[in-house]
């Protein structure tokens, strides 16, 4: 029965009467995976509801950032709060003591590092006026319009924290950094 809802979508959406897109296709990173793989996948980080078979391009685009972020992101929610375990999900099959980061996990994790690099750059000078509208050096904004951190925010940010040398700028020109900028890059 699934089979065949699964079908009827995959023809509409190539007659173009779901609106000119399908909710099928994806990143080309996921749209190369197996099928049942990535929705048995986006069910147990709880991107989809237990009912919902298929998915649209933002709910692939969000399995990205998760997976991506994956790492980082387990290991900071196990310093900060001592465990994951609110925020993952038992791995269904092979590896069964991997946990997955779940969006409930990944959005606990994008809300309190960023709060952690808002106030790491107003300590290096950025002004709580301006925090919101740094970039790094080659222009890409570290928050998003609603206040989070961007993945560009995030490399930064880490880098910052490991004391590595990595810059950014205020939307007035003016550079901060870990280390001073040389000459020819101000």
């Amino acid at each position: 029965m699934i089979l065949g809802i699964l079908l009827a979508l995959s023809a509409a959406s190539q007659a173009g009467s779901l609106g000119g897109h399908s909710p099928v296709t994806a990143e080309p990173a996921i749209a190369t995976e197996d099928r049942a793989a990535v929705l048995d996948e986006m069910w147990q980080r709880r991107l989809l509801a237990p009912d919902q078979s298929v998915w649209a391009p933002s709910d692939a685009e969000l399995l990205s950032r998760i997976r991506l972020a994956e790492p980082e992101a387990l290991a900071y929610l196990k310093k900060k709060f001592g465990g994951t375990r609110p925020w993952t999900a038992a791995r269904r099959g092979k590896e069964p003591a991997r946990r997955l980061l779940t969006k409930e996990g990944y959005d606990k994790y994008l809300f309190d590092v960023t709060q952690d690099a808002i106030e790491y750059f107003a300590s290096k000078g950025a002004s709580a006026k301006w925090a919101l509208k740094l970039t790094d050096w080659d222009g890409r904004r570290l928050f998003d319009g609603d206040g989070r951190l961007t993945p560009a925010g995030v490399a930064v940010y880490t880098r910052a924290k490991l004391k590595l040398e990595v810059y950014w700028k205020s939307p007035n020109g003016e550079t901060f950094g870990t280390r001073r900028p040389p000459a020819v890059r101000q």
